[in-house]
C-alpha cells in the first residue's frame, strides 16, 4: 500500500489567489498581507517527503476574470453605441432623448386619438303665454315661477314694469333651473338667458322684486338666496307710474230723484199741481208729466202723461 504524499508546510496561493502558509494538513490564517505583523516561528520542516505543491489555477480559467471581461465587454459596447449617435450639437455628447429611454419611448408609441365628448346642444325656451313678471307659460307647455323673487301684480305699483323688464330679458331664449314645485304646480327655478345671466338676480337688482317669499322658501335653494340677498341690497329705486284707481261703475243706474216741489205743490206731478183733496183732469185743463207716484190718478194708461 502506497502513502498518498502530503504536501509540505510552505507558502502556497489559495483558491483566491493570496499567498497563504500551508501547515501540511490545512490552510492557515497567515498570509503574505500579514505574515509582517504576526512574524510566526518556522513550521518544522519534512525533508524526508517532498511533494510538489498544489498548482495553481490558470489565470484564463478563473471566474473573476471572466466576470470582469463580461462587463467591459458591455461597457465599451454601449460606449461605442453613444459615440456613434451624435446629438443635435454634432458631437459625441447629446442630451437623452425618447428612443434612448424605454419607458419613454413606449410613451411615445403613437396610439389613437382620445375620444372626445360633445355635449348636446342647450336648447332654448321662449315665452309662450306671460302672466306676470314672476310667472308664465314656456314653449315647452309648463308654467315656471322664479324661484326666492316676488314681483308685483298688474294692478300693484311697478307691476306694469316688471312685466315689461322680464318679457325683454326673456325675448332671446331662456333657459331653466327647476328645483321645486309650488302648490300651483308650477315649477320653480332659476331662469337664466343665452348668456348665462340670472333673471331672478336681475330682477332683484331692478328694484322691481322683493323678497316676500325669500326667508319661507331659501332652503330649497340656499346659494340662490345668497345671491338675491346680495342684489336685493344693491338694488336701485325704479321710476314706475303712480297707479290711478279708477272709479267703480255701478251695474245699474241709479234711480234719478224726484225734483223737490214747490210750496203748495202736490209731489209727483210737472208743472206744479195744487195740493188739493182730489183733482180730476178737467178741473186741470190740460196734460201733465207724471214724476211720482201720481196721487191724483191721472196717468190711466201708465205712459207717464196724465190728462192726455
Amino acid at each position: 500500500m502506497t502513502d498518498t504524499p502530503r504536501t509540505p508546510p510552505g507558502w502556497y496561493p489559495d483558491a483566491q489567489g493570496e499567498m497563504r502558509y500551508w501547515d501540511g494538513q490545512r490552510w492557515t490564517e497567515l498570509t503574505a498581507a500579514n505574515y509582517a505583523r504576526t512574524r510566526p516561528s518556522p513550521p518544522p520542516a519534512y525533508p524526508d517527503v517532498v511533494v510538489a505543491p498544489v498548482a495553481r489555477k490558470p489565470w484564463v480559467r478563473r471566474w473573476q476574470f471572466w466576470l470582469v471581461v463580461v462587463v467591459a465587454t458591455f461597457l465599451a459596447i454601449g460606449a461605442i453605441g453613444n459615440a456613434a449617435t451624435p446629438g443635435s450639437s454634432g458631437d459625441a455628447s447629446r442630451t437623452s432623448t425618447v428612443d434612448d429611454d424605454p419607458v419613454r419611448a413606449d410613451d411615445a408609441t403613437p396610439t389613437s386619438a382620445p375620444t372626445q365628448t360633445t355635449e348636446p346642444p342647450v336648447t332654448l325656451l321662449y315665452v309662450a303665454d306671460q302672466k306676470d313678471g314672476d310667472s308664465w307659460v314656456a314653449s315647452d307647455g309648463k308654467e315656471y315661477r322664479l324661484g326666492l323673487i316676488n314681483a308685483p301684480e298688474h294692478n300693484e305699483r311697478c307691476g306694469a314694469e316688471a312685466t315689461a323688464f322680464t318679457r325683454t330679458f326673456l325675448d332671446d331664449g331662456f333657459v331653466v333651473d327647476a328645483y321645486a314645485t309650488d302648490s300651483y304646480g308650477r315649477s320653480v327655478a332659476e331662469v337664466r338667458d343665452k348668456t348665462g345671466t340670472s333673471l331672478n338676480v336681475a330682477l332683484a337688482k331692478s328694484g322691481l322684486g322683493d323678497d316676500r317669499y325669500l326667508e319661507q322658501f331659501r332652503h330649497e335653494n340656499p346659494d340662490l338666496g345668497r345671491r338675491i340677498d346680495t342684489a336685493l341690497a344693491q338694488a336701485t329705486t325704479p321710476a314706475c307710474k303712480k297707479i290711478v284707481k279708477a272709479k267703480p261703475v255701478p251695474l245699474v243706474d241709479k234711480p234719478k230723484k224726484a225734483p223737490k216741489p214747490a210750496n203748495n205743490c202736490m209731489t209727483g206731478y210737472s208743472p206744479c199741481l195744487p195740493i188739493v183733496a182730489d183733482l180730476d183732469c178737467p178741473d186741470i185743463g190740460h196734460p201733465v208729466t207724471v214724476t211720482g207716484s201720481d196721487p191724483y190718478r191721472l196717468d190711466r194708461d201708465g205712459d207717464g202723461t196724465g190728462c192726455d
